[in-house]
């Protein structure tokens, strides 16, 4: 399948587009019945959309399913070394085209032409990161659930091939939702390493991402979550993107707003990182604490994993902590009946039948080990 589509040729007209569709869609069911670890799912998607989008370059990343955060990152022919500046222009710079952004505006996909019109030039990154290396247009689609953020991705395209073009656009959104379904399911059946609560790691980056210090548990966590596409200073993408939220929240004067994502360890762990700035300036050195997830951390992505709607999340929380139906109904300003509907859901997306089997299902999932999870 994966030759055969190579060389459909989408660009050049050798299939119609409904039929390659419709070997893309096969070929993407093929593959999420493989359960490959993340970074090995990307590469695989890569190489599946690279011709039929007409895409030179591209950057996946693994999210954080609470916050939408990047947490790991697969490059293909894009210079590592500008993933600092990317971050930074991403979380705290006006930017036409932003994952958030997207998430905002309720689309799953955007091109940076079409976000940023006439005033293309007035793009940093179009001007940093996009032109003087040959590239005319950037796409960028999020893969999104009502579960969760599951991943986002970014395609550029050399000068010489035009814009992306409304029926590329609405290709990859109709694909965006098939993507989410596979990485959500990478996500599955990931818990908590059953090895206690080791003291926390700390390190410091500084004003350029650098890693300036780190105590050895936090260099072992950096060991843990190093990537096949490194940034220039070799530190985490996920890191890095923390410590640039941190930065983003202080240029606003919102340090009283707290800068944390999970990740991820190859091996399934989640941990959680918290970033601060340690001067008290953007522009300064950037404390990372690294500390295994509390259950009180997993048990959101627990609901997640399950593939539960926001609305369910709000539910299955308050069974967990021993409410009734009724108390439920008035805490979410729902009716009993509309309570016992989610339940219904919850309980058969879980596999279970009564509460008590809910309840000791999420304690299992979010704190202590119910099997190999896939990594990373």
């Amino acid at each position: 399948m994966w030759g055969i589509i190579a060389k459909a040729g989408y660009g050049q007209g050798m299939v119609t587009r409904s039929r390659l569709e419709r070997e893309l869609l096969g070929a993407l069911r093929e593959l999420s019945e493989a359960e490959l670890p993340l970074g090995e799912l990307f590469t695989r998607l890569n190489v599946l959309l690279r011709e039929p989008l007409g895409v030179d370059a591209s950057c996946w990343h693994g999210t954080d399913p609470a916050t939408g955060l990047v947490t790991s990152t697969v490059m293909e022919n894009l210079d590592p070394r500008g993933f600092e500046r990317a971050a930074y222009l991403e979380l705290w710079a006006p930017e036409p085209l932003t994952f958030a952004g997207l998430r905002a505006s309720g689309q799953r996909v955007g091109s940076l032409r079409r976000a940023a019109g006439e005033k293309l030039d007035e793009s940093a990154r179009y001007r940093e990161l996009i032109a003087p290396f040959g590239f005319g247009d950037e796409l960028r689609v999020n893969f999104d659930l009502p579960s969760g953020c599951w991943g986002a991705a970014t395609f550029l395209r050399a000068t010489d091939r035009g814009p992306y073009t409304e029926r590329e656009l609405g290709m990859m959104e109709r694909f965006s939702a098939h993507i989410g379904q596979m990485l959500w399911r990478s996500y599955q059946g990931t818990v908590p390493k059953g090895e206690g609560q080791p003291l926390p790691g700390i390190a410091v980056l500084g004003p350029r991402g650098q890693l300036m210090s780190a105590d050895p548990r936090a260099e072992a966590v950096l060991a843990e979550l190093a990537e096949t596409s490194p940034s220039s200073t070799g530190v985490p993408s996920g890191v890095i993107t923390v410590a640039e939220h941190a930065r983003g929240l202080g240029a606003a004067g919102r340090r009283d707003v707290p800068s944390r994502s999970r990740v991820r360890t190859r091996t399934g762990q989640w941990l959680t990182l918290h970033a601060s700035l340690l001067e008290g300036r953007p522009d300064g050195q950037v404390a990372i604490v690294v500390a295994p997830a509390t259950p009180a951390e997993v048990l959101p992505m627990a609901l997640m994993s399950l593939g539960l709607t926001a609305r369910e999340q709000d539910v299955a929380i308050l069974v967990a902590q021993g409410h009734t139906t009724d108390t439920i109904a008035r805490t979410l300003a729902i009716t009993p009946a509309t309570v016992q509907d989610h339940l219904k859901a919850i309980f058969t997306k879980a596999k279970v039948r009564s509460r008590r089997e809910f309840i000791a299902q999420l304690v299992g999932m979010s704190a202590g080990p119910q099997g190999v999870a896939r990594g990373a």
